[in-house]
């Protein structure tokens, strides 16, 4: 009997298609029904009606995400078929990897600061509110208005920020060797 697919693990199929598309730039379908079949397999089974609803499962996940306007179909002058990332579908990306990134905290802290400040109009209100949500989600702490600071290295996860919310010059990243009065941020953030 088939097992039927939840919708955490559509999500998951999506994404691994999503991230798929991101690394090659653009895969042919051709090429990408053998590998998305098999990833699929512990999740409907690998009978030959498990087979069947893989390629169906597969088949309605593209059209899905086509719809959704993350990624588009084209045909080469040989008329071969193969889906790429629209912009949207990069967008999303980054979102996926905003949601997935952790930060390694090294087993001994470097002695720097890294503080996070921003300018963002009030036109855009809600990208700054998601903005400090975030950053608290990720531990950094309020240091002043739009001034967020955290002890370990996050050069990527606020790369993807200023990416992701189109951010550019409003937000900074700073590495500081000497914050003043930083003792209760040490307490905070249980620091030697």
């Amino acid at each position: 009997m088939a097992k039927t697919i939840g919708l955490n693990t559509k999500a998951k199929i999506a994404n691994a298609i999503i991230l798929s598309l991101a690394v090659g730039g653009f895969i042919a379908l051709a090429t990408m029904m053998p590998n998305a079949l098999q990833l699929m397999g512990p999740f409907v089974g690998k009978s030959k009606r498990g087979l069947s609803n893989r390629r169906h499962y597969l088949k309605s996940t593209l059209g899905r995400l086509a719809d959704r306007g993350l990624i588009e179909f084209k045909k080469t002058n040989q008329g071969e078929k193969y889906a790429r990332l629209t912009a949207k579908g990069k967008h999303e990306l980054m979102k996926f990897r905003l949601e997935e990134l952790t930060i390694n905290k090294p087993r001994r802290w470097d002695g720097k600061w890294r503080v996070v400040t921003f300018d963002i109009k009030e036109l855009r209100r809600r990208e700054r509110d998601q903005l400090r949500k975030e950053l608290m989600n990720l531990g950094f702490v309020h240091l002043q208005n739009s001034v967020w600071v955290y002890p370990y290295e996050c050069d990527e996860f606020i790369t993807l920020l200023k990416t992701y919310y189109g951010l550019g010059k409003s937000l900074l990243y700073l590495v500081v060797e000497k914050l003043e009065n930083d003792i209760w941020l040490r307490e905070v953030f249980n620091l030697p």
